[in-house]
Order: C-alpha cells, then sequence, then structure tokens
C-alpha cells in the first residue's frame, strides 16, 4: 500500500486531479450549495478578505480545516506522506492541458485544495468532513470558491461553467 491503510482513497484524489475539468453539472444544483456561474466573481469570492463584501473569508475556513488535518498527520506518524503528495498534487504537468490553459489563474488554489483532500483522506478516511466534501465538488466538475453564510452555519459556494 503506496499510502497507507487509505492508499485508494488518496490515489483517487490523484486520478481526479489528472482528468480535472470545470464542468456544468446538473448534479451540483440539486444539493445544498450556492452556485455561482461568473467565474470572475467567484475569483473574488475566493481570495476576499474584506468581511463587507464576504459573510465568512474562504481562506480562514480552508486554514482552519487544514490545521486539524496537520495535527493528525503528526499524532498518526504519515506526516512523511505529506511531502511526495504535494510533489504530485502542485505541479501542473500532473493536471490536463485544457484545464491549465482554461484555469492556469486558479491552479494554485486548486492544486493546494486537492492536496489538502489528499492529506484529508490520508489521516481520516472516507469521512464525511470540510474536506471530502470538497473533493465531493471538484469530482463533479465544481470549484469549491466560498462560504454563504457564517461558517460553519450556512453554505459552500461553488463555481459551475453555465450549461453551453
Amino acid at each position: 500500500m503506496k499510502y497507507g491503510i487509505n492508499s485508494l482513497l488518496v490515489e483517487e484524489v490523484i486520478e481526479v486531479a489528472s482528468n480535472l475539468r470545470l464542468t456544468y453539472n446538473k448534479n451540483l444544483l440539486e444539493q445544498d450549495y450556492t452556485i455561482n456561474h461568473d467565474y470572475d466573481e467567484a475569483q473574488e469570492l475566493a481570495w476576499s478578505q474584506d468581511l463587507d463584501e464576504v459573510d465568512t473569508v474562504w481562506e480562514d475556513v480552508k486554514s482552519s480545516e487544514s490545521g486539524e488535518i496537520l495535527g493528525k498527520l503528526y499524532e498518526e506518524n504519515v506526516n512523511y506522506f505529506e511531502k511526495t503528495l504535494r510533489e504530485i498534487l502542485n505541479t501542473s504537468k500532473n493536471y490536463p492541458e485544457e484545464f491549465l490553459l482554461d484555469y492556469i489563474d486558479i491552479f494554485e488554489e486548486v492544486s493546494g485544495d486537492l492536496h489538502q483532500c489528499a492529506l484529508n483522506r490520508l489521516v481520516n478516511g472516507k469521512a464525511d468532513n470540510f474536506f471530502e466534501r470538497v473533493f465531493q465538488v471538484y469530482k463533479q466538475g465544481g470549484w469549491p470558491c466560498g462560504w454563504d453564510g457564517k461558517y460553519p452555519g450556512g453554505r459552500m459556494i461553488i463555481y459551475m461553467p453555465s450549461e453551453v
């Protein structure tokens, strides 16, 4: 097992990254998300630090949730996988060229999210938690880009291209 007992779950994240596409998916519309079809607005939501514009700073949510994973990596003595997964998931050659051409300006954000998703699965398996929900959005072709409401209340904001 390359990544321990949750190897298959971690490898699924790597597989999703290697085939990543942001695409219209009506299944996302039927779930409890706030959907945004405006790419520029989605980027503003993802990076805004202004609480006059957003209820919850998205980076703060991700940072807090990432901290819990980091602690578990050390508790379970599996932190040596972190560097390997970072090298795989933060390298553009491991993503489809079409994705990079269309979304290079959010590549760092997306690769960082998927890195955290892989680490989450490494230490938590397939648990119902924040980064597993983030991963499920990526699997369905969306980009988690913000939080609607005061975290943990409210719901995730998802960028999804409009139906063509």
